[in-house]
């Protein structure tokens, strides 16, 4: 069975298309995790973050209000507020973000530091917190 040289180039111009689609499919998995892995450790910090005011917001729902209820999240805010910097060194420079995360930060210890003691504190703090955060959001993200 003779194959023609029209049949050969069709068969050659296939096997190329699919040879580059692999090849393309490959890199663009790996600019992807690249992409993933530089952004790992500002979405780290967010996401611990949104996870314990989202337990603060819990505590608050469910009325658990004390301050020995609530102390642990809040000295994770402190402590993930001050990795602000650290997270997003390219937007320090940036006096707006950096009066953000400062204000954050020490918002986030001056609760800490003498956590609320009923659910009408804890509120009116989540209601700050939630402020610095949209300030900042609003702005960055």
């Amino acid at each position: 069975m003779r194959v023609s040289v029209a049949e050969n180039s069709i068969m050659r111009t296939l096997l190329l298309a699919i040879i580059a689609a692999v090849v393309g499919a490959l890199a663009a998995v790996q600019v992807t995790a690249a992409l993933r892995e530089r952004d790992a450790y500002p979405r780290g910090v967010m996401n611990v973050m949104a996870v314990h005011a989202g337990a603060l917001d819990q505590a608050l729902k469910s009325r658990r209000c004390a301050a020995d209820a609530t102390r642990d999240h809040f000295d994770m805010l402190v402590t993930m507020s001050g990795e602000i910097p650290r997270a997003f060194p390219e937007l320090m420079p940036d006096k707006q973000f950096a009066k953000f995360a400062n204000d954050a930060h020490a918002f986030d210890q001056q609760i800490a530091a003498t956590p609320p003691n009923d659910c009408a504190g804890l509120q009116k703090a989540m209601a700050q917190i939630g402020e610095h955060c949209d300030r900042c959001h609003r702005v960055y993200r």
